[in-house]
Parts: structure tokens; sequence; C-alpha cells
């Protein structure tokens, strides 16, 4: 019996390892398959996923990064485009472009009757057009067209500026006018028009004899505020600097001569001061003398007689060589010496003046 139940477990134990084994097999040659399966899928999916991420994420950063580049392109082309506005009246000016914008002020005056005072010579007043380049004799043309307008002599009011008379849109002292600066020039063949010139080799000495002259002992107000202007104007490549002996900023003619001659060899000439700035960009700059009803100096023999007929409705002009001249407040400046380099500057930058006032000058 013993040994008949020992026998039975033998074969239980050989049934046993004879059913675990091939079990145990099976799960083995499962598992491999099953490997090679998630092998093949984890293959098909790289093959199909790979291209598809090239077509998703990457290139749609990489295209951003491009926009954003060609974004910050135009931002920084647009900011310079608005660097460029900003400066374009003075480059435009520096390059003596006349057609500046039509926003920009002219130094020309529009005047207008005043609609808001009751006066006896408001009623013989009309619009016009009046401009004078600075050093042409402005005072003595504002002082008449004060007695004018106003029917009293600006003696007579025993006023001191600022502001002075020749801001004529000053309420308090123009008080039968309205003025403004000219921006408009739509209508300007509407009215009658004024403007003074001056021979330019005469204006320019007498601007640097009034306004930066060493030839003095005293300061003149300019001298520290046009000096300057003019030398930063020249830039440090003209290699021009100041006297400062006497105590103040000033320039010997020749120099300043010098200056100008720079500026103008720059294009700059349009950026100058009133004082300094060539007339064909001063009064003319936005319509030819041509168009204006009188172009005359301040000595012209009907120079007086021409300002009444342009201001007022009802001129008399039957005498015109009878009382019609100016009151200069101002005397000619004296003569000076002038170097033969200093001619020949003068003769340059002022070329293009009596190209256009020739003519004029000639007949005042």
């Amino acid at each position: 019996m013993g040994a008949l139940r020992q026998r039975r477990e033998r074969d239980n134990i050989s049934v046993t390892a004879n059913t675990t084994t091939p079990i145990l097999g099976r799960r083995r040659s499962s598992g491999s398959t099953i490997s090679k399966l998630v092998l093949r899928i984890g293959t098909l999916v790289m093959i199909v996923a790979v291209p598809m991420l090239y077509n998703m994420p990457t290139p749609d950063l990489q295209t951003s990064s491009a926009q954003k580049q060609k974004n910050d392109v135009t931002v920084k082309k647009d900011t310079n485009d608005a660097s460029s506005e900003y400066e374009s009246p003075k480059r435009k000016g520096g390059e003596a472009k006349t057609n500046q914008e039509a926003s920009e002020p002219s130094i020309a005056w529009e005047i207008m009757p005043a609609a808001d005072h009751m006066d006896a010579t408001i009623a013989e007043l009309k619009p016009a057009t009046l401009c004078a380049c600075a050093k042409c004799g402005t005072t003595s043309l504002w002082e008449e067209l004060f007695a004018i307008v106003e029917g009293k002599s600006f003696m007579s009011m025993n006023y001191t500026g600022p502001p002075f008379i020749s801001k004529l849109s000053n309420r308090k002292l123009w008080t039968n006018i309205e003025a403004k600066r000219r921006t408009d020039w739509s209508n300007f063949k509407d009215q009658d028009s004024f403007a003074l010139i001056r021979d330019p080799k005469e204006r320019i000495v007498s601007a640097w004899k009034s306004k930066v002259t060493c030839d003095t002992d005293e300061e003149i107000p300019g001298h520290r505020m046009f000096v300057p202007r003019l030398l930063k104007l020249a830039g440090p490549s003209s290699n021009m600097t100041a006297r400062t002996d006497k105590g103040f900023p000033c320039l010997d003619l020749s120099d300043y001569l010098a200056v100008l001659s720079q500026i103008h060899a720059q294009g700059r000439e349009g950026s100058l001061n009133e004082h300094f700035l060539p007339q064909h960009l001063g009064c003319f700059k936005d319509v030819p003398p041509s168009m204006w009803t009188v172009v005359t100096t301040i000595s012209g023999p009907n120079a007086l007689c021409s300002l009444k007929s342009v201001v007022l409705k009802s001129a008399n002009m039957s005498n015109m060589d009878d009382g019609c001249k100016m009151i200069k407040t101002h005397g000619r400046a004296r003569s000076v010496d002038l170097s033969r380099a200093d001619e020949v500057i003068l003769d340059r930058i002022t070329s293009k003046e009596y190209e256009m006032l020739g003519q004029y000058l000639n007949n005042a």
C-alpha cells in the first residue's frame, strides 16, 4: 500500500510537472508575441507620427518667430519713418526745398478787419497778406501799417514790448485787425498782397552788424543766442569757433560769412533764423514774387502808397510819388571792407535770391 501511494504521488508530480511546463511555455510564447506586436505598433506609430510632428507645432513656432521678426522690422521701420516725419521740416528746409508742408506757418501775415471792435478806420480795411524779411526794414513797415489801420502813430502809444510791434496778432496793440500766420494759400489770389524785400548782400551784412559782430565793445542781445546757433547749424566739421575775448561770443565778418558758407554748402540754409534766412525761402517759399500784388524795398519811391492800396478799400493813388516814401527808423548800415574771399562767398550764397528778386530790386 505504501509503495502504491508513493507511486501515485510520483505520478501526480509528473502529471503536474507535465501540465505546468506547457502552461509556462505558452505564457512565455504569448508574452513574446505581445512584445513583438507592441514593437511593431510602436514602429508604425513612429512612422506615422514623426512626419505629422514636422507639420504641426514646430513649423508654427518657426513661422511665429519669422513673423515676429518681420513685425519687429516693421515696427522699427515705422518708428524710423515717424522720426523722419518729425525731422522732415528741418531737413526739407536744410535741403533748400521751398515747398514745405502746408501746415507749417509762413512768415507772412494774413490780416482781417477786426470783427469785435467798432472803429471808423475798420470800415476802410480789407483782407490782405503782408510779409517782410527780417533786416528788410520791418520796424518801419509795421509802424507805417499801425498808423494806417489804427489811425494814430505808434510813437503816441508809448508802448514797449514784448510782444513787440512785429507781432500783428497782439490784440492789445493791434485792436483794429485780426492777424495770423498764413498756412493756407488756396485763397491767396483773392486778396491783395504786399512783400518787403532788400538787397541780399546788404541784408546779410546788416544781420552780422546787428546780431553777431565783434566790432563792438558792448554785448548785443543777439550775441548769446545767434552765435551758438549759427555754429551748431554749421556743425563740427566747419572747425569754426566764436571769439570770446570781449566777454561774449561773437564772430568777425569773415568768420561769419565762412559759417554761412558752410551752412549753405550742407544744404541747411532753410533752417537758418529769419534774420539770416534767404529771401526765396521766406516770403516766397510758398508763392513766387510774380504772384504778389506789390514787391518793393523799404526805400521804394511808392512803398507807402502801395501799402495803403493793399490794406485799404479806397486809397488815393493819384499822386504816387507825392509822400509815398516810408519813414525809415534805421539808417543804412555803414559800408564794410570785404576781402576777395568774402565777396566770393557773398556771391555764392546770395545767387538764388538775386535770380528770383533781381527785377524787383532794380525797379525799387
